[in-house]
C-alpha cells in the first residue's frame, strides 16, 4: 500500500474523470489520498473529495494568496472541526509570487497558531524563501508535519529534519536534470519520508507534458527504492506508516483493518520502470 500525501484531486483538471483517477489509485495500490486545499472554494472542495470517496482532506491557504483580499479563517477553524481533516496546509512563504510578503508571514503564522490549537500537523509549501520559513517555523518547533514538494540541498533538509518534520519529495527527483535532488533523497533516511504526487503537477519521466495522478505515485515509490538501493516494498511500507502516524494518529478507526491488527503488513508494487 502507498500513502498519497499531497494531491490536488479539488482542481479542475480532475472534474471531468475524478472517479476512475481515484479507482486507477486503489488498483495501483494507492489506498490512502491526501486531497490539499489552497483558498476558501478548494478547501471546500476537498472535503466534499474526501468524504464522497473515504480520502482525507487538509485546508489552508496557499501564500500566494495572502494579499488576494479578505481571508477567512474564522471558515478554516470550522472546517478542522471535521473528523475528515487531519491536516493544516497548504501554507508557507513563495517569494517567488508576487503576494505581500509581511502579509504571507501574517497568514502563515496564522495557519500554524490554528494547527497549534488544534494538534494537527502542517503542510509547508516554501519557494524562493527558504531561510525566512525555516525562522518562521523555529518559532513553532518541535513541529508535526511536512516540508512538501522538496527541492533544496542536504542542508535545508537537515535544517528541515531538526526541526521534526518529515521531508516529501515528488516524482521531479525521476528528470534525468535532478542528480543533485536524487543525492538529497539518499540522504533523509526513509523514517522521515513521505510520498506525493502534487498532481496534477510534476508527473514522472516518461510521463511529462500529461496531468500527474495518484496512481503514478508508484514511480516514485520505484525511483527512492533504486536511489536508496533498498526493495519498493520497504520504501512502501516505511512511508506509509510514518503518513499513517502524523496524518490519521486521531483516526484511527478508519485505518485499513491491516494496520491495526498487528500483523505484518503485505505490500505488492508494481514499479513502471527504472530510473535512467
Amino acid at each position: 500500500m502507498l500513502f498519497e500525501t499531497h494531491s490536488h484531486l479539488n482542481f479542475p483538471q480532475f472534474e471531468s474523470d475524478l472517479p476512475e483517477v481515484i479507482q486507477r489509485a486503489k488498483d495501483a495500490g494507492v489506498s490512502e489520498i491526501l486531497v490539499v486545499g489552497t483558498d476558501k472554494e478548494g478547501n471546500q472542495k476537498a472535503l466534499r473529495i474526501a468524504h464522497d470517496y473515504n480520502l482525507w482532506a487538509a485546508v489552508g491557504i496557499h501564500p500566494s494568496d495572502a494579499d488576494s483580499g479578505p481571508l477567512d479563517l474564522a471558515e478554516i477553524k470550522n472546517l478542522v472541526q471535521d473528523q475528515r481533516v487531519v491536516a493544516i496546509g497548504e501554507t508557507g512563504l513563495d517569494y517567488a509570487s508576487s503576494a505581500d510578503k509581511e502579509k504571507q508571514a501574517t497568514l502563515f503564522h496564522s495557519l500554524l497558531g490554528i494547527a497549534g490549537e488544534n494538534g494537527l500537523p502542517v503542510l509547508i509549501h516554501s519557494r524562493q524563501a527558504s531561510e525566512e520559513t525555516l525562522r518562521v517555523l523555529t518559532q513553532y518547533a518541535p513541529l508535526r508535519g511536512v516540508w512538501h514538494c522538496f527541492s533544496g540541498d542536504e542542508d535545508l533538509a537537515q535544517k528541515v529534519l531538526a526541526l521534526g518534520l518529515f521531508v516529501s519529495f515528488t516524482a521531479n527527483i525521476t528528470y534525468k536534470k535532478n542528480g543533485a535532488l536524487r543525492q538529497v533523497v539518499k540522504y533523509v533516511p526513509l523514517s522521515r519520508l513521505l510520498l506525493e504526487t502534487d498532481c496534477p503537477f510534476l508527473p514522472p519521466d516518461g510521463k511529462r507534458g500529461l496531468r500527474n495522478e495518484p496512481a503514478w505515485l508508484t514511480y516514485l515509490a520505484g525511483a527512492i527504492a533504486e536511489i536508496k538501493g533498498v526493495p519498493v516494498e520497504k520504501v512502501a511500507e516505511e512511508t506509509f506508516n510514518n503518513s499513517s502516524a502524523l496524518f490519521l494518529k486521531k483516526n484511527a478507526q478508519n485505518l485499513n483493518p491491516d494496520l491495526s491488527s498487528g500483523q505484518p503488513l503485505l505490500f505488492k508494487i508494481d514499479v513502471p520502470g527504472k530510473l535512467r
